[in-house]
């Protein structure tokens, strides 16, 4: 069994990424520690691989043990001249956190989909003309001046 972690400000794993989602540490989050490698993951992503490690080629595993029920802290109650004080949530955290991976995943999206239209127009363009000129289909009337004949003609 595995115990848990609590980050706190003096934490010296504070800034740390989490050896599966890549986001840091921040106060607050509960770390799991592989008992082979040592590194460092959150509870919740250590249980979404299947209670073991992330790291390539490594054979950490183990269950998180269940935390102790704890007496829930007072809130303090917020008052219309003294706001109470806001820390954004892990996942506003990762909202922000736009890496090199997503940007480069977006431009290859980008250029996949410039090449499908492309190559989509292309067997357009070599259809039309085989059902015009080759088998003599006359589906559609033929614009005058069309250059887009030649062009097939030429790229053959």
């Amino acid at each position: 069994m595995l115990s848990p972690v609590t980050i706190t400000k003096q934490s010296p794993f504070l800034g740390e990424e989490c050896s599966l989602c890549k986001n840091p540490f921040a106060p607050g989050d509960e770390v799991v520690i592989c008992p082979e490698d040592s590194s460092r993951h959150h509870t919740h992503c250590w249980r979404a691989n299947g209670s073991k490690c992330a790291a390539y080629g490594c054979s950490g595993h183990g269950e998180i043990e269940a935390p102790e029920p704890t007496e829930p802290e007072p809130s303090p109650e917020a008052t219309d001249d003294q706001p109470l004080p806001t820390e954004p949530n892990r996942l506003q955290r990762t909202a922000r956190r736009f890496g090199c991976g997503q940007g480069c995943l977006l431009v290859g999206i980008a250029i996949a989909i410039i090449f499908f239209s492309i190559g989509c127009f292309g067997l357009w363009a070599i259809a039309d003309y085989i059902m015009l000129e080759v088998l003599g289909w006359h589906y559609r009337v033929p614009e005058a001046g069309a250059i887009l004949p030649q062009i097939v003609l030429w790229l053959i």
